[in-house]
């Protein structure tokens, strides 16, 4: 074995090492998804009922790695564990904020329930002090708000165009 790949393995292992130590307990004990229910109808994201690590982010790891691991597969609204989550982020700044399931991640752009609401104020990545962008400027961040407003305005019409398709066929059907 070189000398090189014997290096990589200590490394490896010295990492998980420091991610074990900053994770501690945060990701035991955590509400069910029914209990989530419970928080939700509270107006509580079930990230907030979890336990933060204590100390920083190790430094190799990105905002979108610390996430992974701090939420160990669940939702940070629901705690259900789909096979895979999404990454939220907000549309406006291009930060992430955590990590979603289909169904909340969905739910999110088009609610102001208050649950969205506090998941919003204080998402998971407010919660581990990180921050991190979405994407590249190629997904439009740092556009001028006039060049942003025309793009939006084109996505919100072939929104309503696709919508308005949809729910003719659904109104035609009854």
């Amino acid at each position: 074995m070189s000398s090189d790949h014997e290096w990589a393995m200590a490394e490896v292992r010295r990492q998980d090492d420091v991610e074990r130590k900053w994770l501690g307990g945060a990701t035991q004990n955590r509400p069910s998804f029914a209990e989530a229910e419970i928080l939700d109808r509270q107006g509580v994201p079930s990230c907030h009922a979890w336990k933060i690590p204590a100390g920083e982010v190790p430094p190799h790891l990105s905002a979108t790695q610390a996430l992974r691991r701090w939420q160990a597969g669940a939702c940070a609204m629901c705690s259900a564990r789909p096979t895979r989550l999404l990454v939220d982020h907000c549309h406006r700044s291009g930060l992430i904020r955590g990590l979603l399931c289909t169904s909340c991640n969905t739910a999110e752009g088009l609610q102001d329930a208050p649950s969205f609401v506090a998941y919003r104020s204080r998402p998971p990545t407010v919660l581990l002090g990180m921050e991190e962008q979405y994407g590249s400027a190629w997904d439009g961040f740092g556009r001028t708000p006039a060049d942003q407003a025309v793009r939006n305005a084109s996505h919100v019409d072939a929104a309503e165009a696709l919508f308005g398709e949809i729910t003719s066929r659904f109104r035609s059907a009854t």
